[in-house]
């Protein structure tokens, strides 16, 4: 990115993230919730597609999760929209401090916290999950959690890469959360494969 425009970014980000923040507040504080799914006693990695982060960031915020994000400029709205909702950030990427954010990642969980991933981000392709979660899941023996979520008033902007989904407030908004069990025996690439299919077959349920 351009110094100027990555300059206009980063000034940008405070006054967006504001109205994010507002907008996610005034969506909890009037949605009709339901929470499905296991008990999320303990640390737990959550990972869900980059669709689901309008929601998913302050719902995790209410238990002070770490949120992995992009230190890039154009990312800034979203790393002070994190942080106002009440989640704490580890900056970085894969190629853009990645060994050291994991290293904090792991950290963080070791600590008794839990982490939030976004897997297909942060640019995509959509609906395809990284390795690093499976990666983090060894490491540290902390389990993987499945969210998603549906409206029963939302629109999805397709025009994006990630197609997010954002409820609108007084809707009816179902969470589901599930358990990814890996195998510990399994490489690598047969874990992350069914990760893949965990989040995927949650797509098609209503």
């Amino acid at each position: 990115m351009h110094p100027v425009a990555s300059r206009i970014a980063f000034l940008a980000g405070g006054p967006l993230s504001f109205v994010l923040s507002l907008w996610s507040r005034v969506t909890l504080a009037t949605v009709r919730l339901e929470v499905t799914g296991p008990g999320l006693e303990g640390p737990a990695i959550f990972v869900h597609w980059h669709a689901y982060l309008p929601l998913v960031m302050p719902l995790l915020g209410r238990r002070r999760a770490w949120l992995l994000t992009s230190a890039a400029p154009h990312m800034e709205a979203i790393a002070r929209w994190a942080e106002r909702s009440g989640l704490r950030l580890i900056r970085g990427a894969s190629g853009e401090n990645g060994k050291a954010a994991f290293r904090a990642l792991e950290q963080a969980l070791r600590d008794g916290g839990s982490v939030e991933l976004a897997v297909d981000g942060p640019a995509g392709p959509v609906h395809v999950a990284k390795p690093g979660c499976v990666a983090l899941a060894a490491a540290t023996g902390v389990p993987l959690v499945g969210v998603r979520y549906a409206g029963s008033m939302q629109f999805v902007t397709l025009r994006r890469w990630d197609r997010q989904v954002l409820v609108l407030p007084f809707s009816r908004v179902r969470v589901e959360t599930f358990l990814i069990p890996l195998d510990a025996a399994a490489e690598a690439a047969a874990q992350l494969a069914v990760v893949q299919a965990a989040l995927l077959a949650a797509e098609q349920k209503v």
